[in-house]
């Protein structure tokens, strides 16, 4: 009888607190959705059995790790959150004669209840679209699923609920410590109790900024790409310190000095917003950095992996300006200065145009691709493609330079891959008794490309899997922080009501104290991606790709994208917040 009277007291609480457990259900299902797909296509014969599946499941295998420390982190956080938003109810339980261990096993069974319905509508969510997203894959690496049919394996559910289940104990465990260490009285008057004042608030500013200066400028200054590569995760750490200190404590040393600008300061408007501003800024400074941050990550994961996958082809024209590139070796003391190499090269080329007749191909060779001009950098030390012209020989229309046969090759791509089988099989570490020319490798541009789209095709659907992780992460706290400052407005508004502000200058001094606190991690976003967009300009040159129209693009439309996004956003839970304040208003 116990057990079923906690049981109906949590669901009672869940229903309750839909509004608060609604989205939380929401993004749980997204994200332990996606999560049961990601393993499933690791674990799926039918993405390794497809040409390239093997170099996408090995992405997702190191994805996945990096996806799993997110996703408990992500849901450790939220739970604070929700525990926090709900002390006063916690309290109230031990004022009415509840003991701490019963209000332990009431969060347990509502925890319980909220992780169950998670797993099975994410779990129905992954059977629904996980043959469409399978496809989607498979376009994106470019290889052919034909009479394959994606299932998700035993091992993916074990895994998945594994890992939730992980965090549903430690969640828990959290949980009881913080209702059994803490005095009712002390739950009871939470919501009263903002953040802890900072100390040396303005030096932590002073550091926090000349941080995230540092960081800018490195971003900015850098010029070589490994420098860049190098960098890059440490210049991350230090922008996280910095946001997170200067939304703490630079945001406090600024209102303070507006405080002291008394021309300012002492204006009705201005008065109330400001001071409003404190106390959101107190008790949220460090949900707007982490919204600012998960905001920087998205955009960032996004555009990188975009321009990834968009950049391959030109990455690989870049790495191998032509079709196909045959190497030799002159089995002679003379080298390949032999003259008695002539012969045995225009025998090979001869049968070189023989085979590509007999797949209905046509080979040539521009030399004018060997003779472009690059700058002599270190970006550069790698391509072998500027060639003298004096070195450049011309073989029955084919280049030979650099001690390989350079050609590009006309016709069908099953035709062209039939083509270069038959050239392994046939003539590549394969010596003729009889000839000082042996054929030591064969480079195809084909096959480079096959290879860029499983990795890159694979990264950019990983991330956005990881978009996805993101956003459900930002979207939920802006709700929460937008939920929890109406619970604790409403009062406050109803006291400057009640003390002779009229309701039109209340509703303004909301608008202005929300549109503050709420475009702030926007404008903090868009500040970090002007400088992260110079040094992961920088950081792609490593991949050979040089298209700085492209990944300025993807960089931008990524932001738009976002943007669009964070106002939906905004109009949604601004619903919510003024719904809660007008119950009292």
């Amino acid at each position: 009888m116990a057990k079923n009277f906690y049981i109906k007291l949590a669901w009672a609480n869940v229903k309750r607190n839909r509004y608060t457990y609604l989205p939380y259900l929401i993004a749980l299902t997204l994200i332990s959705g996606v999560y049961l797909l990601v393993t499933g296509m690791i674990f799926s014969d039918s993405l390794s059995a497809v040409p390239n599946g093997e170099t996408a499941t090995s992405m997702f295998s190191f994805g996945v790790v990096v996806f799993s420390l997110f996703v408990v982190g992500f849901m450790v956080y939220i739970n604070g959150f929700l525990i926090n938003r709900r002390k006063r109810e916690f309290g109230l339980y031990g004022v009415l004669g509840l003991e701490k261990k019963h209000v332990c096993r009431i969060l347990l069974y509502e925890n319980a209840l909220v992780l169950f319905a998670g797993l099975l509508l994410g779990t129905v969510f992954a059977l629904v679209f996980g043959r469409l997203l399978f496809m989607v894959l498979i376009k994106l690496i470019n290889s052919v699923a034909a009479g394959s049919s994606f299932s998700i394996p035993s091992k993916a559910y074990v895994l998945t609920y594994g890992l939730f289940l992980g965090v549903f104990i430690l969640n828990s465990l959290i949980s009881i410590i913080r209702v059994r260490v803490t005095a009712s009285m002390t739950l009871l008057n939470s919501e009263r109790q903002g953040q802890k004042r900072i100390p040396l608030v303005w030096l932590w500013a002073i550091i926090g900024l000349a941080l995230l200066g540092l960081a800018y400028y490195s971003a900015w200054t850098i010029e070589k790409p490994t420098t860049a590569l190098g960098l890059f995760f440490i210049l991350v750490i230090a922008v996280i310190i910095a946001t997170y200190l200067l939304f703490n404590a630079g945001s406090a040393v600024l209102l303070s000095i507006m405080r002291k600008v008394k021309g300012y300061y002492y204006k009705p408007n201005n008065f109330v917003t400001v001071s409003g501003l404190r106390h959101r800024m107190s008790r949220n400074a460090n949900g707007l950095a982490t919204i600012c941050i998960l905001s920087t990550m998205l955009i960032v994961t996004l555009s990188g992996t975009l321009a990834l996958y968009l950049g391959s082809t030109a990455q690989a024209s870049s790495l191998y300006p032509y079709d196909m590139s045959i190497g030799f070796f002159a089995l002679s003391e003379d080298g390949y200065d032999d003259p008695a190499l002539a012969e045995p090269k225009q025998e090979f080329v001869s049968d070189l145009h023989a085979l590509a007749e007999k797949h209905s191909l046509t080979l040539s060779s521009d030399p004018s691709k060997l003779q472009s001009e690059l700058t002599n950098d270190d970006d550069y030390y790698s391509n072998d493609y500027v060639q003298d012209p004096d070195s450049i020989e011309i073989i029955g229309g084919i280049v030979c330079a650099d001690a390989s046969f350079r050609f590009d090759v006309e016709g069908r791509d099953d035709d062209v891959v039939a083509f270069i089988d038959e050239v392994y099989d046939k003539y590549i570490y394969i010596t003729a008794s009889d000839s000082i020319l042996q054929l030591t490798y064969l480079d195809s541009w084909y096959e480079i490309r096959a290879n860029n789209y499983a990795v890159y095709g694979g990264l950019f659907f990983l991330g956005a899997f990881f978009g996805v992780l993101f956003l459900a992460m930002t979207v939920l706290i802006i709700y929460f922080k937008q939920v929890t400052e109406g619970y604790e407005d409403r009062e406050r508004f109803k006291i400057m009501q009640q003390i002779g502000m009229e309701e039109p200058l209340v509703k303004k001094t909301i608008n202005r104290q929300i549109l503050w606190v709420f475009f702030l991690p926007l404008f903090a976003t868009l500040l970090h991606m002007v400088f992260a967009s110079k040094i992961m300009s920088n950081m792609f040159a490593l991949f050979q790709i040089y298209d700085w129209g492209l990944i300025l693009a993807c960089i931008g439309g990524a932001c738009l994208l976002f943007v669009l996004l964070y106002l939906i956003v905004f109009r949604l839970t601004a619903k919510a917040y003024y719904r809660i304040i007008r119950w009292k208003i």
